[in-house]
Parts: structure tokens; sequence; C-alpha cells
């Protein structure tokens, strides 16, 4: 849920909704509620997106697993450099 606040305010600025009205929103979105119908899609964008983002975490975690079993791949940073080598470019080490 404090992703979804967090992305909402910084999406929406002074135009946010009461933290407590997303909340309710978002464990009940089939009741009625006061988030005009403009918050209620961006607060189920934003849950989706963090939908997205654990599911893709969680596929790289079980390819790393079993890359790393079937010794393809020896560490994390070998792993993001196979399938990530966007992630690995930001650490880049000093020699």
């Amino acid at each position: 849920m404090d992703y979804i606040i967090q992305e909402m305010k910084q999406d929406l600025d002074d135009d946010m909704p009461a933290e407590e009205l997303v909340r309710a929103f978002a464990k009940a979105p089939d009741k009625p509620t006061k988030l005009t119908t403009y918050h209620q899609m961006i607060a189920m964008d934003k849950l989706l997106e963090c939908a997205e983002i654990n599911c893709r975490t969680l596929c790289d975690l079980v390819r790393y697993q079993y890359l790393k079993q079937a010794g393809i791949v020896n560490s994390v940073d070998e792993f993001l450099q196979m399938f990530r080598p966007e992630v690995n470019s930001d650490f880049v080490e000093d020699d």
C-alpha cells in the first residue's frame, strides 16, 4: 500500500485524495467509494504496477536459482549481466 500511496502522491501532487480513501478502495474496490473515477483508475494502475514488479522479481529469482544450480551462473552479478545488463551498468566498480 505504501508504494501505491507514494506513487499516487508523486503523480497527483495537490490532487491526491486522502490516504484512508485510497487504502479502503484498494482493500475493497467493489464497494462504494468517495474516490473519483480518475483516482480509482490511478490507484488500480499503481496496484497493477506493483504486482508486475513483484511478478518480475519472482520470475528473476526462479531463473537465477535454476541457472545457478545448472552451473551457468555463479553469482547474482553474473545473472544480472546476462539478463539485466542495464542494471549492472549502474554499478561501475573502481579499480
